[in-house]
């Protein structure tokens, strides 16, 4: 839901006129014994400097606050916790007004991280302190920015946050002007200072030469709520306009000229990277015309390993038929051999016998010679 459909809801017109009222009657009676005002805002009817008082933009909703935290770890490092009217309505379309419970964070300000400032981790507490200070009563006026809906009665408002100081309204965007260390907050160009012929009270001053901030101010005397913008005085405007062109062409010529002496080293780096395309492209095709001879090889000896082993085949058969064949010539040789060594045997007997009959014979006829011859 956002701002726009709250203000425009009767359970929040109502509530916000009469807290504005009542805040305004409590402000004027609190601080009716020091200050002669006829609000919350200074008046002095013999004071010879003409002072502009910061104010509240239309849109800003009335909130008592509790101060709740300044963090360093996220944009949104300063917290607070009021209650605030919403319209709730079920699925019957039946709408009611209940009190919502709304975290208003200042928008723009935050508190850097602690280790880079003198006061280390005192510095959210250094902060916290100068904002309850500040925010010591507890009344603000609240102008959201961004609202973003937890539940029908939980909100996260992220806002700009204007207390309630004494009988003047403070807005906490002046917070980094008021503590001077750029170490300490941060959100210093959230504000913008463009005219130095005007003063405003603020309730805590920085110190050195003040001017008036763009915002919206009140005159204390005419009773008049005036806007003053970014950049009042068109001149001013368009000198400003001049100096960021002027300084976004001297980035500019800048860019260009580191593009262009990178795109020249881009150009020398693409004709090396083609020249070593070329190079490898030639290669490849070398590689390419060995591997279609290395294939047209190994085809031509598959087709032998093939016909190799067709021939290996078939001296395999040959080689087992030879074997066979020389195994039954073996079988026969031996048989034959056996044959032949029984019968030289028988003959070699036979022989013996015979000689010995031979010589027997031979010496009887011998013997029968010399007898006879006696």
């Amino acid at each position: 839901m956002s701002f726009f459909n709250f203000v425009h809801s009767f359970c929040i017109t109502v509530p916000k006129t009469v807290l504005v009222v009542v805040l305004l009657l409590l402000a004027a009676a609190a601080v009716a014994q020091t200050f002669r005002s006829t609000g919350p805002y200074n008046y002095n009817p013999q004071s010879t400097v003409h002072y502009y008082l910061l104010w509240f933009p239309p849109h800003a909703v009335p909130m008592n606050l509790t101060f709740l935290n300044a963090t360093w770890f996220r944009p949104e490092a300063i917290w607070f916790k009021g209650k605030y009217y919403v319209e709730v309505c079920d699925k019957m379309g039946w709408c009611r007004c209940e009190w919502a419970t709304v975290y208003v964070v200042q928008v723009g300000v935050r508190v850097v991280e602690p280790s880079k400032t003198p006061l280390g981790e005192l510095v959210t507490s250094f902060v916290s302190r100068h904002i309850r200070r500040i925010c010591a009563q507890g009344t603000a006026m609240v102008a959201p920015n961004k609202i973003i809906v937890l539940n029908f009665t939980t909100q996260i408002w992220i806002s700009d946050v204007y207390c309630l100081h004494g009988n003047n309204w403070f807005w906490l965007r002046l917070l980094p002007h008021i503590l001077r260390d750029k170490l300490t907050v941060e959100g210093v160009e959230a504000v913008n200072f463009t005219d130095t012929r005007v003063f405003v009270s603020v309730p805590a001053k920085p110190p050195g030469d003040y001017v008036i901030p763009a915002g919206r101010y009140l005159d204390p005397v005419a009773k008049r709520i005036f806007r003053i913008p970014e950049e009042p005085n068109t001149i001013a405007r368009l000198n400003s306009t001049i100096a960021q062109l002027n300084a976004t062409l001297a980035e500019a010529r800048s860019e260009a000229a580191r593009l262009a002496a990178e795109n020249q080293q881009l150009k020398a780096q693409l004709e090396a990277l083609n020249y070593t395309r070329f190079q490898l492209e030639a290669e490849v095709n070398a590689y390419r015309s060995q591997l279609e001879t290395l294939r047209s090889a190994n085809d031509a000896l598959v087709a032998q390993l093939a016909q190799l082993t067709a021939e290996n085949q078939v001296l395999r058969t040959q080689l087992a038929s030879m074997n066979k064949t020389l195994a039954e010539l073996n079988e026969a040789y031996i048989s034959q051999t056996a044959q032949l060594r029984s019968q030289l045997e028988t003959w070699t007997r036979a022989a013996w016998i015979g000689a010995a009959a031979g010589a027997a014979a031979g010496a009887a006829a011998t013997a029968l010679v010399f007898r006879r011859r006696k």
